[in-house]
């Protein structure tokens, strides 16, 4: 398996994980092939990756740390409460809060996992999608904190509908490709206030969980909104979701912008740890988020192509690839990037550059008996 952009050149390719719809309805089954329509029609949906089979990587699975069922009836269930609550309807949130408690469930099942997130949403989706991966992150860093059960389940049905207040601003403002005008940046920042103001209508939310609606905007130097709130004044809550909000925002596809190197936001969330985001948070999300996720198509310094096949658990930043082209490179070989510090990741590819990708994989005695010379 192998994470890819959608392009022309996929036509034949066949779906290594399903693609999900509006309220998580499968579209698209796991082992189909793409033909041109097909791939039309998840550009016209605003889907921008695929996860496609790959002859090189059929022993890489994804390294979610939650279940395809959670993350899915999760999504179903998120869609449906906010179309009750926006049409101002009698909304009972016990099922959100049953999707929170599968969420818990599964990371208490898999604690030493490392969480993979993937963008393989369309745009129009991007709301539920990041949600609920903020709420993913948020109750891993309450977790890593120690936060008991209850606060735990307020942690994650706050974060999970953080982002409510989006869904009643404009589609053609959130989803805009250009630079955003002052005007449509200034509506955009009031969905803090709107989603405070329709949790805190929700008798069985509570003030606790909608503060993450109001306040993952917030900083710890005052600089955030809605309130320009400092240091202690922001919320528990709001501390750990605005890290998460970001970290998720940041490294998946904007209709703005593409993904940014998780390098970078790692390296620009702990150079604002204490000023602008809360330490403990910042530090327990670097515990637990793998930055380059199983799949992942890497360049890494010295001209090679790499996918990433797992993590090490010695450094989410440096995980174990499998080299598929590159100078010397004659087969395609697994290497730790830990082990190799000169190799460096350069930047995450849409797909292989031309040429790549017809190697044939060796197994570990002879990777290890040739000692990595082709490197």
């Amino acid at each position: 398996m192998r994470v890819v952009a959608i392009h022309h050149n996929l036509v034949g390719q066949r779906l290594a994980m399903p693609v999900h719809g509006d309220g998580g309805r499968l579209m698209l089954a796991k082992g189909v092939r793409l033909n041109a329509s097909l791939i039309a029609a998840l550009k016209r949906h605003g889907f921008t990756r695929v996860a496609v089979d790959d002859p090189l990587l059929d022993d890489v699975e994804p390294d979610f740390a939650i279940q395809e069922e959670t993350r899915q009836h999760a999504v179903r269930v998120l869609e449906n409460a906010t179309g009750r609550i926006l049409s101002g309807a009698q909304t009972d949130l016990r099922a959100v809060k049953q999707a929170v408690d599968l969420i818990i469930a599964d990371l208490r099942a898999n604690p030493r996992a490392s969480i993979g997130l993937y963008s393989l949403s369309s745009f129009d989706q991007e709301t539920y999608h990041h949600s609920l991966n903020v709420c993913i992150l948020s109750i891993s860093i309450g977790q890593e904190l120690g936060w008991s059960l209850s606060d735990l389940r307020l942690l994650g049905t706050g974060a999970l509908l953080h982002d409510i207040g989006k869904l009643l601003i404009p589609k053609q403002i959130i989803n805009k490709p250009g630079k955003l005008t002052p005007e449509e940046y200034g509506l955009i920042k009031t969905h803090t206030t709107k989603g405070w103001d329709l949790l805190s209508k929700c008798y069985d939310i509570g003030a606790v969980a909608a503060h993450a609606a109001l306040d993952h905007h917030e900083r710890l130097d005052g600089s955030g909104y809605p309130r320009q709130v400092m240091g202690n004044q922001i919320s528990d809550i709001g501390r750990i979701t605005a890290v998460t909000d970001v970290y998720e925002a940041m490294t998946s596809d904007r209709p703005q912008r593409k993904a940014i190197l998780p390098d970078i936001v790692q390296s620009y969330l702990r150079q604002e740890s204490s000023v602008t985001f809360d330490a403990q948070a910042v530090d327990a999300l670097f515990k637990k988020v793998a930055l380059y996720p199983a799949g992942t198509i890497v360049s890494l310094w010295g001209g090679f192509i790499a996918v990433v096949t797992k993590q090490d658990p010695r450094s989410n930043a440096r995980p174990y690839v499998r080299i598929v082209s590159g100078p010397g490179i004659r087969r395609a070989t697994d290497i730790a990037l830990y082990e190799k510090p000169e190799l460096t990741i350069n930047a995450i590819l849409d797909d292989y550059p031309t040429g790549a990708g017809r190697l044939y994989v060796e197994t570990p005695e002879q990777t290890a008996a040739r000692g990595f010379q082709d490197l």
